[in-house]
């Protein structure tokens, strides 16, 4: 492997685990306000008339918050494994 070729997969390694912090704080964001969602649901779902509808949406809210967050770990994970398998063949060669 040519020393180019190493330093261009060492860079994008590096862009990817700069990238992988910035989902982090994206998938906190997101638990954040799937918590939200939930404070949301419980003051709706307490209550009967109109505000039984701010318990609905606090609950499909918090269901496609919990949806995002679990897309986003998921995506976290993948590409983890992406960057550590980038540095190995770096290593190996």
């Amino acid at each position: 492997m040519e020393d180019e070729e190493k330093k261009q997969m060492f860079y994008e390694a590096k862009q990817q685990s700069r990238l992988l912090k910035n989902l982090s704080k994206w998938s906190r964001n997101v638990m954040g306000l799937s918590s939200i969602g939930v404070v949301i649901a419980y003051y709706g779902l307490s209550h009967s008339g109109i505000k039984f509808a701010f318990g609905v949406f606090g609950i499909l809210f918090t269901v496609i918050c919990a949806s995002a967050c679990f897309l986003i770990n998921l995506a976290i994970r993948n590409g983890r494994r992406n960057v550590n398998h980038i540095l190995e063949m770096i290593n190996s060669k």
